[in-house]
């Protein structure tokens, strides 16, 4: 049922039988059509009582939005004492910094910013294009917004999210970190599954912390998107390590993965200095994705680096003297 709508998200009330109300917000790639939500099938599947907060498009949940829609569904929640935030990337965000608004007991966290404005995080470039000061003024997550406890799943290999990740558990009063290795920014993958969903949440619940990185051991074993990740990371100290990786689970990667993983491969093989396996690379990747501009533009230019080697090279041989190339 959808209990609210505005130029920004959408609201909608799924009924359960779960003690708990489960306020789930979703991830970029996801956006309203007016009849689902993040997480929808997991709680039909399992029978849980959720309130889905879903944006038009990525934006980070303008506070004065959901500031009416909390006032919309205030009935719902005042019939749900235990609530629970659920939520991955921009909804992570969510999730940590409407605590307080909805009372929250519990507020599950993937991967979360604690801002997308990029004079708090210069470090972050991903989101630039979705901030608008219009709608992100004093966007950060705070101090004053914690309620509750929060878990904050992450990667710690993933140096972006892991600064995130610090920066607000270092500011928000009962938030615990939990590593998830090898996961990239795709934590929230590796808990797909009705049980395992249910797991972590009962685990959240309890505060059980111990039973929590038992789980996310486990579930960092058998995550898709592990063997990508382990190669990603391994390119920038272990190149060679990274090539056996794809020849042994490259077919396996996403095409997403399989992209991403040969722009970057390239890029070191150019720090190498080893130019035409680089352009090989990043042919197959325009190719795979062409129309993406990056891609296109580093490959030109790295076509031209290579014809501007090769005239040089040519050049130096026309003009050393005849008996500098004399065989003895």
């Amino acid at each position: 049922m959808l209990v609210y709508a505005d130029e920004n998200l959408e609201v909608i009330h799924l009924r359960g039988s779960s003690p708990y109300l489960l306020v789930t917000f979703n991830e970029m790639e996801m956006q309203a059509n007016g009849s689902r939500f993040w997480g929808q099938r997991f709680c039909e599947k399992a029978g849980i009582a959720a309130l889905g907060f879903i944006s038009r498009r990525p934006n980070w949940f303008p506070a004065a939005s959901v500031v009416a829609a909390v006032e919309a569904a205030a009935p719902i929640l005042a019939e749900a004492p235990e609530r629970i935030l659920y939520g991955h990337s921009q909804g992570g965000y969510a999730a940590l910094r409407y605590r307080r608004r909805f009372g929250a007991s519990v507020a599950v966290a993937f991967c979360p910013q604690i801002s997308i404005d990029p004079k708090t995080v210069p470090f972050d470039n991903r989101f630039v294009r979705h901030f608008a000061p219009g709608l992100h003024t004093n966007m950060a997550i705070a101090p004053d917004q914690a309620a509750g406890r929060a878990y904050l799943f992450y990667d710690p290999f993933h140096a972006v999210d892991r600064r995130h990740a610090e920066r607000i558990a270092a500011i928000q009063s009962q938030t615990h970190l939990i590593p998830v290795h090898m996961t990239g920014h795709g934590t929230v993958r590796a808990f797909t599954g009705t049980a395992r969903a249910l797991s972590l949440i009962e685990a959240c619940r309890a505060d059980d912390r111990a039973g929590l990185r038992a789980l996310a051991r486990s579930a960092r074993i058998g995550a898709p998107m592990r063997p990508y990740q382990i190669a990603i990371a391994a390119i920038a100290r272990h190149p060679a390590w990274a090539d056996r990786c794809l020849r042994r689970f490259g077919e396996g990667f996403s095409p997403v993965e399989r992209v991403n993983f040969l722009y970057h491969r390239a890029n070191r093989h150019i720090r190498d200095g080893a130019l035409e396996i680089a352009r090989d690379m990043l042919a197959e990747a325009v190719a795979l994705q062409p129309g993406n501009l990056g891609f296109a533009r580093r490959l030109e230019e790295l076509e031209g680096r290579i014809a501007r080697t090769r005239a040089s090279t040519r050049d130096e041989e026309t003009s050393a003297p005849l008996f500098s190339r004399a065989v003895t």
